[in-house]
């Protein structure tokens, strides 16, 4: 058995024992009970709160957004809601008293640990009242499944791995193949002219993407603070003083705190780096300032999968490292993409006479970090499905096994179009060097991989917003 083979075995078995001890998971908070309970009838008048037990912890950011209103919309809640002491999956509603004789309906809009809000509504009867339908609040603002949610949640996985993706396609890739290329007889010369124009070519995608990856981050945190706030995206970036608060008063903040500071100090490590390469012979770049952009980037990514579902699946930190682990896999071949096709189409034009050995050496050492990357990312999303899912039904039963088929779905073109273009690096190896038209034809299937690999980044996204089967 080969190394691959003998790795994915062993995953797998590590995985399916990780599943056999794993208890149900209640992603995104849910209202497991109350007191009283809903719909219930003959309430004391006397009483003094109503409690609210949910699935998992939850945060109260504003306070308009928990109330008990009589079925004549009079708010009978008194002072403001709270988490129990030491338990905040509690939710206290203290009350004016005595309660009078009427339907009365509790409203509630809490943000879930894994940074999802939820609201629902009851009702419940003091005495012999009967019970009435519920007076509902006004939500107004984004949710979590608006489109403008899910593009700027796409717009920040795009960034995010597309940096992992770059700075890896460098260290894994770039470096050893040019390396290759000139054990093959690429001149001094043209070895200069690869490098240089590389090196170039990876700073200006590097600094574009780390603006984007700003911009996304203000673009989750001003939708975020729209969906707990019930405003719209313009006026929560526009009124900083709610996103301000959700940073200072939320999981979703501390997180994202830590996730810029990651990038802050990504962009620290970059910007030494550029400056002394800069001043140098072009080089492959030494190794340490680079894993150290990776350990960076990767730790970004690893916050990401903290702040989901992952959070609060069984086994939490099994879980969220599997998601780190599947996210950093999809973002070293996915973001390596875009690499390839720049160099298949660039080196033949750039070096005429020695361009195309450059380009195949690069597209056989891409095809060998692809082939892992796409093993971790099976084994990793399988671990992921099995931690979401309590039942393989639910694959076809909920919405988001649905999308979950759908994703994987996607994946298959990719990968009848990846075992086509690891024939042709199979010729490679055997010495071929291929003409220009055949690498551009080999371009051209890549940007269809890019393609369909970008919906399937759409698809993940709009998973982080719904509820996994096991809910």
């Amino acid at each position: 058995m080969n190394p691959l083979r003998r790795a994915v075995a062993c995953a797998l078995i590590a995985l399916g024992m990780l599943g056999a001890g794993a208890a149900p998971a209640l992603a995104h908070a849910t209202l497991l009970s109350s007191s009283p309970a809903a719909n219930t009838r003959g309430v004391s008048q006397t009483r003094p709160t109503v409690v609210l037990h949910f699935s998992e912890p939850v945060q109260i950011l504003n306070r308009a957004d928990i109330s008990v209103v009589t079925n004549r919309g009079l708010r009978f809640d008194k002072g403001a809601a709270r988490t129990a002491p030491g338990d905040s999956r509690k939710v206290i509603i203290p009350l004016r008293g005595p309660l009078l004789p009427y339907s009365y309906t509790v409203r509630y809009r809490v943000v879930s640990a894994d940074s999802h809000a939820e609201a629902q509504a009851f009702v419940f009867g003091v005495g012999s009242a009967k019970l009435a339908a519920p007076i509902l609040a006004g939500a107004g603002g984004l949710t979590d499944t608006s489109p403008v949610a899910v593009a700027v949640r796409v717009v920040e996985l795009v960034a995010l791995g597309l940096l992992l993706g770059l700075i890896g396609f460098r260290m894994l890739v770039w470096g050893p193949a040019v390396a290759d290329a000139a054990a093959r007889g690429l001149s001094a010369g043209d070895r200069d002219t690869a490098l240089r124009r590389g090196q170039r070519l990876f700073w200006r995608a590097f600094w574009g993407l780390a603006v984007l990856a700003g911009v996304a981050e203000a673009g989750v945190l001003a939708a975020k603070s729209a969906v707990v706030f019930h405003t719209g995206l313009i006026t929560a970036a526009l009124e900083p003083q709610s996103a301000f608060h959700l940073v200072a008063a939320s999981r979703f903040g501390d997180l994202l705190g830590w996730r810029s500071a990651a990038l802050f100090a990504l962009i620290a490590v970059a910007f030494l780096t550029w400056s002394a390469e800069s001043g140098r012979a072009p080089s492959v770049g030494r190794r340490g300032p680079f894993a150290a952009m990776a350990l960076f980037s990767l730790t970004a990514l690893t916050l990401l999968s903290t702040q989901g579902h992952a959070s609060q699946a069984p086994l939490a930190p099994l879980s969220i490292a599997a998601d780190a682990v599947h996210l950093s896999g999809a973002a070293i071949w996915v973001g390596g993409l875009p690499c390839l096709v720049a160099v298949l189409l660039r080196a033949p034009r750039l070096l005429p006479d020695s361009g195309r050995k450059v380009a195949s050496a690069t597209l056989t050492r891409f095809s060998k970090v692809a082939l892992w990357s796409v093993a971790i990312i099976a084994v990793t999303g399988f671990a992921r499905a099995a931690g979401e899912l309590s039942t393989p039904t639910e694959l076809w039963t909920t919405g988001y096994g649905r999308d979950l088929l759908l994703k994987t779905q996607l994946l298959l073109p990719i990968l009848l179009l990846a075992r086509k273009n690891r024939r042709f690096v199979a010729a490679l190896a055997h010495g071929v060097t291929p003409s220009a038209a055949r690498l551009r034809a080999v371009a051209r299937t890549v940007q269809i991989e890019l393609t369909i690999a970008l919906g399937i980044v759409a698809i993940a996204a709009l998973l982080v917003a719904q509820i996994p089967g096991r809910a």
